[in-house]
């Protein structure tokens, strides 16, 4: 609630809400009264049917047609008006209108930038790509190559510890040869 609804009695504000809702072209009705200004329904509702009443009491003024002297006068009044507003508007228009064009300049030219950076992007990011499968392909192949390595090692000590052996049983088989007798 404001400060004036606080100050208030429930009645004038209920009143106060009824006008304000006639005044918007709203009907005044006790809920629409109620909701307005925050009052309790049977408030509201009494509110509601004065305001009803004192609307049936007043009689209605018959308006007449505006005369056509004045309907004359009126019309140049408007369009000297809105001539005086195309004419103060106009500039400002047609300088917002500039700075729009200037603007989607800018747009497509940052656009633009946008796209190239996006390329040179996705041109690294493929590169990069590359580098890593490179990178990726070399540690298997050199893990192969050190497979291969340890594996020809180990065959080379394997192939010396044979050789090692055979040596030993020509080395044997010589011994037991009997020297020729001369």
């Amino acid at each position: 609630m404001t400060d004036t609804q606080e100050t208030t009695t429930p009645e004038a504000r209920a009143e106060a809400a009824a006008r304000d809702l006639a005044d918007r072209g709203r009907a005044v009705t006790a809920r629409a009264v109620r909701e307005a200004a925050g009052v309790r329904m049977a408030v509201a509702a009494v509110a509601a049917r004065a305001w009803r009443e004192a609307q049936a009491d007043e009689t209605e003024v018959e308006v007449p047609e505006v005369p056509a002297d004045v309907r004359g006068r009126l019309d140049a009044i408007w369009a000297d008006a809105y001539r005086a507003a195309v004419a103060t508007i106009t500039p400002e228009r047609d300088r917002l209108a500039v700075e729009v064009e200037e603007l989607r300049g800018e747009v497509d030219a940052l656009t633009a930038t946008v796209e190239d950076v996006e390329t040179e992007r996705d041109e690294h990011a493929a590169r990069l790509e590359e580098a890593d499968q490179a990178r990726t392909t070399a540690v298997s192949e050199r893990g192969e190559a050190v497979a291969r390595a340890e594996r020809a090692e180990d065959r080379a000590a394997a192939v010396e510890a044979e050789r090692d052996r055979l040596a030993e049983q020509v080395g044997a088989l010589i011994a037991r040869i009997p020297e020729p007798e001369a």
